[in-house]
């Protein structure tokens, strides 16, 4: 039995590594089955920057090992590419990075140089990845993006000291860069719309927002919700509004939620931002449990049955 968990845990690992791609997260915790005890975190997870073409930019990605574990973690550091993947339908997924396509906005890469490509940090310390971006000078203007990957390579025992096996989880610290020059500043809100009737009291209004220039920027998405006659709001985000990085040439869709009463009827608004374009969308806004319209309905149908009875009684009354 024991065996059969250790091939079925191997087998899971290896998965990862083959089919699994780079997860971008921040921070990962080994799988406690697999003998994991260690835990690697990289910061910053991103970083925005600007760039001056003929200009040296010189950059850290600190890597740490936090988790009070007894032993070093080893890990390597390569480059990548920074792409959106595509859904099954052909859209742009930001739900997924894809940092193996090479596009004209990845030219970035070759303008990486890496201090060390690999590296060891001890228990509850950090080590640091130095990088330099060497950027030429006829670089385009406009976005340029990359990924420094952390791989970690510490071995981890399946804890009887007999097996062991490789983690394979990746962390990509993702580099968003700007090169100076003439930026071609471009967006679209394509959809901003709001239901008119819910059947529970959870509001989704979606919007679409296009970035058609050649740099990364961000869209804001602000929802507000009064009752029917009153002035005084039930929902606002004004002071916090929502904000999406919209990378060149793609669209993105957003969806902004809140929880309303359980029934009642609401004015809502919601305005969206990007490139000095702005959207608002207004709708008055039915909330009405599915249970309340059935008994609506069924009243309705009831005052016509009597109605019907009523007029049939007086027609035979006459007769």
């Amino acid at each position: 039995m024991k065996k059969s968990k250790l091939l079925i845990a191997t087998i899971l690992v290896l998965s990862v590594l083959f089919f699994g791609g780079i997860k971008a997260y921040a921070e990962v915790d080994f799988d406690r089955d697999l003998g994991g005890e260690p835990t690697m975190t990289i910061s910053p997870p991103q970083q925005k920057i600007v760039l001056i073409p003929g200009e040296d930019f010189e950059g850290t990605i600190s890597v740490s090992n936090r988790a009070g574990a007894n032993r070093d973690l080893k890990y390597s550091v390569t480059i990548g590419s920074f792409s959106l993947s595509k859904d099954e339908n052909g859209n742009t997924d930001y739900n997924s990075t894809d940092v193996d396509t090479i596009t004209s906005y990845n030219q970035i890469m070759d303008w990486i140089e890496l201090e060390k490509t690999e590296g060891s940090v001890a228990p509850n310390t950090t080590d640091v990845v130095p990088f330099t971006i060497h950027v030429p000078e006829d670089a385009p203007a406009g976005g340029q993006y990359a990924t420094i990957i952390i791989q970690n390579d510490t071995a981890q025992e399946d804890g009887s000291g007999n097996i062991s096996i490789q983690n394979v989880i990746r962390f990509a610290a993702s580099i968003l860069a700007e090169v100076a020059g003439e930026t071609r500043n471009e967006g679209k809100i394509i959809k901003n719309s709001i239901p008119s009737f819910l059947f529970s009291n959870k509001l989704t209004a979606e919007s679409v927002v296009r970035n058609d220039g050649n740099v990364h920027t961000n869209a804001t998405y602000t929802l507000q919700v009064w009752p029917l006659f009153s002035d005084e709001e039930i929902y606002t985000n004004e002071e916090n509004s929502s904000s999406n990085l919209i990378m060149p040439e793609t669209e993105r869709v957003h969806i902004e939620e809140c929880i309303l009463p359980a029934i009642g009827i609401f004015r809502v608004k919601q305005t969206v931002q990007v490139y000095g374009e702005t959207s608002i969308a207004e709708r008055i806004v039915l909330v009405c449990p599915l249970w309340l319209l059935f008994v609506v309905v069924f009243a309705i149908a009831l005052i016509i049955i009597w109605l019907v009875r009523k007029i049939r009684t007086r027609r035979s009354a006459r007769a």
